[in-house]
């Protein structure tokens, strides 16, 4: 089984994400909504964050790009959060970021047959010519 999701659905999934993040990142709440743990709220986002990132913009090559903006990003909400008075940062919750994005990596490169995880489409050969 393979998801065959065209490239501009995973960008427009990933913004809406990322909106979505932020705003749950930066409004009061008396409980934490999601799983009931601040840190595993954060390790399933920016995994679920990185599938879309890699979906966006496929490619080996651009991996150290994606996972460094997506840190960026989490780097933000807490740099946010810290001037909120509402709000508390932690250096945990971008480590628990970086585990979710860890953990996206890990789970692509050990069961790549999941079919769940996006691929460059395949690359014509080069043609050649009879002149040899």
């Amino acid at each position: 089984m393979s998801f065959d999701i065209p490239r501009p659905l995973y960008r427009f999934a990933l913004v809406i994400g990322l909106l979505a993040i932020l705003y749950l990142a930066l409004t009061p709440a008396e409980s934490v909504p999601g799983l009931g743990f601040d840190k595993a709220n954060h390790l399933l986002a920016f995994l679920v964050l990185a599938w879309l990132a890699d979906g966006g913009w496929p490619g080996r090559e651009r991996a150290w790009k994606r996972w460094g903006w997506l840190l960026c990003y989490g780097a933000f909400i807490e740099s946010m959060q810290y001037e909120l008075p509402y709000r508390d940062a932690s250096w945990f919750d971008l480590l628990a970021d970086l585990l979710g994005l860890a953990l996206y990596s890990g789970l692509k490169w050990r069961f790549p047959q999941w079919g769940i995880f996006p691929r460059l489409p395949p690359q014509p050969l080069p043609q050649t010519t009879g002149d040899a």
